[in-house]
């Protein structure tokens, strides 16, 4: 089990074909691993790091013995592990219900709520593997954000140039998983 300490862990859902689409992301405010302490022995999902990963490693039966304990960890733990749910929830109705541009950016705002700074690395091929569409797609759907001033994006590069914009850009559903997170938190 990982606590993180900087860095982004995607949480995919994976499919026979090797697509995969992402359910959930993680940062600081939380843990890879948690079916363990769900009685799970394993996941059909992946974890894919993002980027660079510092994390505190935990033993599974160490976690677990302190989780029992049902002290302010297990609070901490609980709470993660139903904003992360209620982001899964989230995340599914968007992708069904909402346009890639608005998808686009509650994605990027989750970035950058887990980053230190406005400027990211992430190529297209990336992007469209996170969000479960074609790489055209992304592509339009990025340049629609640059051209209304939103970000800047060039070879990879993502500048958050307006988060209020990107904010006003984006659908319920980035509003309403940060809710739950700060609410925790």
């Amino acid at each position: 089990m990982y606590f993180i300490n900087r860095g982004i862990v995607s949480w995919l859902a994976t499919l026979e074909d090797g697509n995969t689409v992402e359910a959930g992301v993680i940062g600081l405010e939380g843990l890879a691993g948690v079916s363990v302490l769900l009685g799970a022995p394993s996941t059909p999902n992946l974890a894919l790091v993002q980027g660079e990963l510092y994390a505190s490693k935990i033993s599974s039966g160490d976690l677990i013995g302190e989780f029992r304990r049902n002290g302010e960890l297990n609070r901490l733990i609980l709470r993660f592990m139903h904003s992360l749910f209620t982001q899964v929830a989230q995340t599914a109705a968007c992708n069904r219900l909402h346009t890639l541009d608005q998808r686009l950016a509650r994605w990027l705002l989750m970035m950058h709520d887990r980053i230190n700074g406005d400027e990211f690395t992430l190529t297209q091929e990336f992007l469209s593997r996170m969000l479960g569409v074609r790489r055209a797609g992304v592509s339009v759907a990025a340049n629609d954000l640059r051209h209304s001033g939103l970000i800047d994006y060039h070879r990879g590069n993502i500048n958050v140039l307006n988060r209020r914009g990107l904010e006003a850009e984006s659908c319920e559903c980035y509003q309403i998983v940060k809710k739950e997170y700060n609410a925790g938190f």
